[in-house]
């Protein structure tokens, strides 16, 4: 009976004392180390945008015309997991689009949204918007129009 409660003991005091600090340890490394590589990132392409800034070139690529919009709409909303939301697109003019969404994650979409003005010009002419009954999803319409 006193051996197996000190393979318990001996056991316990493994666990508590070193493993689970280990443990735990390596969890909170891991988190630091995502938040540096985003960190890296964002300094990275704000350093890529400052250099072509310095040289003259702008660093937005500007939409030109209906169809590039959309496939500028198709690849910022795949980039930012909004593909599946959409669920038509409508041109209106050379310049214009227009598009209907469901169960769109809202903090997704205002980044989408933000991309798309930051680095291509492209900006909210109108804009419907219904919340749904999950926490976060909305419906809704909006037209995007190429800034001029």
């Amino acid at each position: 009976m006193v051996s197996i409660m000190a393979v318990a003991v001996i056991i316990s005091l493994f666990y508590f004392g070193l493993w689970e600090p280990i443990e735990t340890g390596i969890d909170s490394k891991k988190k630091q180390l995502t938040m540096r590589t985003r960190q890296l990132q964002n300094i990275q392409q704000q350093a890529a945008e400052a250099r072509q800034l310095k040289q003259g070139q702008p660093a937005q690529r500007r939409v030109t015309n209906s169809t590039s919009l959309l496939s500028v709409i198709d690849t910022t909303s795949r980039q930012k997991n909004l593909k599946q939301a959409l669920q038509k697109f409508q041109p209106e003019g050379d310049d214009s689009v227009r598009l209907w969404l469901e169960d769109a994650p809202f903090d997704a979409l205002v980044e989408w949204l933000d991309l798309l003005n930051r680095q291509h010009g492209v900006s909210v002419s109108e804009i419907s918007l219904e919340k749904q009954p999950e926490s976060g999803l909305v419906d809704g319409r909006i037209l995007l129009q190429v800034s001029s």
